[in-house]
């Protein structure tokens, strides 16, 4: 996944030409439904290697997520002091995101 510079100077997932197939659970994950598995991951506080595995993401993806996701301030970085490792958690406004993408899963499994 490659992130595009658009109007704002904001990063955008690059999700290509093609329609969105990987929400609802139509073929392979789509960008969308991966950032709700990551905020849904961050809920409490998770260590970057806990979200990749839990996420079934790579190093070099999931630092993209992480980027993207902490600049549209829908995660946060926490230092964890002994270890120093960087704690990821959901904020406010991530908490909406998943909240929205429920919500839309919920019409889409009425239509089936």
């Amino acid at each position: 996944m490659t992130f595009n510079s658009h109007h704002s100077n904001k990063l955008i997932p690059d999700t290509g030409s093609y329609t969105e197939q990987g929400v609802m659970g139509w073929g392979n994950r789509g960008w969308i439904e991966i950032i709700y598995m990551i905020l849904e991951s961050c809920q409490n506080g998770a260590l970057k290697t806990h979200i990749m595995y839990e996420c079934n993401l790579n190093s070099n993806q999931i630092t993209k997520y992480l980027q993207f996701l902490k600049y549209d301030k829908l995660i946060e970085s926490l230092r964890n002091s002994p270890s120093k490792r960087a704690i990821f958690r959901t904020t406010e406004k991530g908490k909406k995101y998943m909240d929205a993408y429920k919500q839309l899963e919920s019409i889409f499994k009425q239509v089936n």
